[in-house]
């Protein structure tokens, strides 16, 4: 178990450093290919630690979540979100936290629908008890009022 916190330390660490060599100067809005980006070393950190198929996380990726979800997918955006911070452990959303990271974690361009989505999707957890579930359910929240522009790691 030791092994594991400091290997989930050391991958959040590591993005976070990259991240940060993404953006140009500290508090510089992030483009579009450098936020697509950040998605797929995000992908590349969760998704070997699920069963689901490629085509699930393209699905997810766009906001297409039009199918039943597998236990895998659920804990898939539960682990992404602790890894951006804006969830703990029990699957309980942060508004706020989300909200102050968002100049660090989108593009201009989706700043806009971004703060719209957590405030209009700050309670979906609510409803549900098991903590994969509370993450996808306030992930399928953020999709739908997406206006066309979410995207998901």
């Amino acid at each position: 178990m030791k092994y594991r916190i400091r290997h989930s330390s050391a991958l959040l660490v590591i993005i976070l450093l990259v991240l940060g060599l993404l953006l140009p100067f500290p508090g510089m809005a992030m483009t579009m290919d450098q936020f697509m980006s950040s998605l797929d070393m995000m992908r590349n950190g969760c998704a070997p630690k699920f069963k689901i198929s490629v085509e699930d996380l393209d699905r997810l990726r766009v906001g297409d979540l039009n199918f039943e979800p597998s236990h895998d997918l659920m804990c898939y955006t539960k682990c992404i979100s602790l890894m951006v911070g804006t969830v703990n452990k029990k699957g309980e959303f942060n508004a706020a936290k989300a909200l102050a990271q968002l100049p660090y974690l989108v593009p201009t361009e989706m700043m806009d629908m971004s703060k719209r989505s957590v405030v209009a999707c700050k309670d979906a957890h609510k409803a549900f008890k098991e903590p994969c579930e509370r993450v996808y359910q306030t992930t399928k929240c953020l999709a739908e009022n997406g206006e066309g522009l979410f995207r998901w790691p």
